[in-house]
């Protein structure tokens, strides 16, 4: 019998000026949301957009309802406020889209009414935003509410990433780059997975632990230099297996591009098993004249692959799993 589903998107894409900029992370949903579609009654969608504070229009998700719709080529309809979930399980319409997760104070606020209310008349729970990782309701609450599945997705990332710990071809890289320090604070649960970690981006200029080696920025602080981009390839040459997470300069300005167009360059070329990852790490990759298929596997996340990298599971597994 078919069920209405409740799904659990990864819609945390790149819009400027009301229109996306890379739907890659949509167009990784695909497989996973069309098989969905097929077997539901009604599926409803939910997701987030940025890290909003309140309800305001940059983030709405009206954008990605819009490019969704062409993407499945099924009119979507769009639920503003919680009531409405109610009232479009009454319509004819089989799917929806509920406005951003984070214009509610119940998702970020762990709340079980807020959950209820979500999951009303919904049979099954697919997750299939592999990047969410920080503690919400749809991440912690909604699994423990109904049956929980992930999705084709997911269980990819879960499969590439397992092989990363489990049983990787050696000797194995990680480069490191961006600009969130709090990427450091992991680094040191890294070290027994990696056997060369390399820091680009602005955490080089940060105070570095003797183990790891740092690709210095050139004399603006928006690019690596000449020496940081031989330290790199050199690298790249004698790896097996190479991790990146994050651009090595601020490529988006159209003039700090030679750093990070060099090493992906050299990761294309690379017989090496290609790892890549992070919002701004997939965006890089579309802006400077790369595809996606140049490297082994181009992951949906940048934090929650790091997190996985250090813990070896992910939060809605524990949940599902009530571990």
């Amino acid at each position: 019998m078919p069920k209405n589903i409740l799904f659990r998107a990864d819609l945390d894409v790149p819009i400027k000026d009301g229109k996306i900029t890379n739907n890659y992370r949509l167009q990784c949903l695909l497989p996973s949301l069309n098989k969905h579609l097929k077997q539901s009654k009604k599926l409803l969608i939910i997701g987030h957009q940025g890290r909003p504070t309140r309800r305001n229009a940059k983030n709405s998700l009206l954008p990605i309802k819009r490019e969704l719709e062409s993407l499945i080529h099924q009119s979507i309809s769009f639920i503003s406020e919680i009531k409405g979930i109610g009232e479009w399980q009454k319509n004819d319409s089989s799917v929806a889209l509920l406005e951003n997760l984070r214009f509610f104070p119940g998702e970020n606020g762990l709340d079980r009414e807020f959950a209820r209310q979500i999951t009303q008349d919904s049979n099954l729970y697919v997750y299939e935003a592999f990047a969410h990782f920080h503690p919400s309701s749809s991440l912690q609450i909604i699994p423990k509410m109904l049956p929980t599945i992930t999705g084709e997705r997911f269980n990819l990332e879960v499969k590439t990433l397992t092989q990363i710990t489990k049983n990787p071809d050696r000797p194995i890289l990680l480069i490191l780059s961006g600009t969130k320090e709090d990427k450091l604070k992991i680094v040191d649960n890294l070290k027994d997975v990696f056997d060369s970690i390399i820091i680009g981006g602005r955490l080089a200029s940060l105070n570095l632990p003797p183990h790891l080696k740092a690709a210095t920025l050139s004399s603006n602080g928006l690019d690596i230099d000449k020496n940081a981009i031989t330290l790199i390839k050199n690298h790249i040459s004698k790896a097996k297996t190479i991790v990146l997470n994050g651009p090595l300069g601020r490529f988006e300005d159209g003039i700090n591009t030679k750093g990070t167009k060099k090493v992906l360059l050299a990761l294309k070329n690379s017989p090496a098993f290609t790892l890549l990852g992070g919002g701004d790490t997939i965006n890089s990759i579309k802006t400077l004249g790369f595809k996606y298929t140049d490297f082994s596997f181009v992951s949906t996340s940048g934090g929650a692959m790091l997190d996985f990298l250090t813990t070896g599971t992910h939060p809605v597994i524990s949940a599902i799993f009530n571990t």
